[in-house]
């Protein structure tokens, strides 16, 4: 099986990532060359931030963006998904079709929060997930403050019941000391459910595909392939 990035910015134009489909096409064959042959397209959602980016705009992205892919002879697979920004604003939420699943046919959705701390709304947000049947997945715990400070914080959010999605990047020196040793940490603690790109643009990938190495080094080819191919195959259904 082929491995399987779960967290990118590859859909043209939608948040700050790639800007247009050419932009998009390095990226991706740089992974391909690592053996991913499978992406989850993961845009920035959320009530405020890029609150425009809508499940159903993300759905309707995505036959097109496969088709320009296959106009330069790109044949991996896409499927849909989001990054949804946690915020206060989502205790307002009427249903849950604001939330972005992974190929949006699973119950696992993919989450962040910016702020310092981990504020009493954060865990309504995951309250109100969970009370919906969603898994909550929170992107690289190794880049939030409070986890630098407090890594043992980390098994509080576990016994909550969240899984975690490290980024490659840290662990290939895209971000200072402090995240780097926190990413290797959380990685040979067995803390991550899967390992993700978080991409979003070409200039960004030489890091990303040095944490995949350096990933290989710490763990071996085992642990790598479950957080790359076995576990996020749980997502790809």
């Amino acid at each position: 099986m082929s491995r399987i990035d779960v967290h990118n910015h590859y859909l043209p134009g939608m948040d700050d990532g790639c800007r247009t489909y050419a932009d998009a096409v390095p990226c991706i064959k740089a992974f391909m060359e690592k053996g991913y042959g499978r992406f989850f397209l993961t845009p920035h959602t959320g009530p405020t931030d890029m609150c425009d980016i809508r499940p159903d705009a993300t759905l309707a992205a995505i036959d097109e963006f496969r088709r320009q892919m296959l106009s330069v002879g790109i044949t991996a697979e896409f499927r849909p998904g989001g990054e949804l920004r946690l915020s206060p604003e989502m205790g307002r939420w009427k249903d849950t079709s604001g939330v972005p699943t992974f190929g949006m046919n699973t119950r696992y959705v993919l989450v962040d929060l910016w702020e310092p701390d981990w504020p009493a709304w954060a865990d309504q947000c995951v309250d109100w997930l969970q009370r919906n049947g969603f898994t909550v997945i929170l992107a690289h715990p190794e880049r939030m403050m409070i986890m630098r400070e407090n890594p043992k914080f980390i098994q509080t959010l576990a016994d909550r019941g969240l899984l975690f999605q490290g980024n490659l990047g840290p662990l290939g020196g895209s971000e200072p000391d402090a995240q780097r040793f926190l990413a290797e940490r959380f990685l040979q603690d067995g803390r991550y459910f899967m390992l993700g790109s978080d991409c979003h643009r070409f200039e960004h990938a030489r890091a990303r595909l040095n944490g995949f190495e350096r990933a290989k080094a710490l763990v071996g080819d085992k642990i790598l392939n479950q957080l790359t191919i076995e576990n996020p195959g749980k997502l790809w259904v």
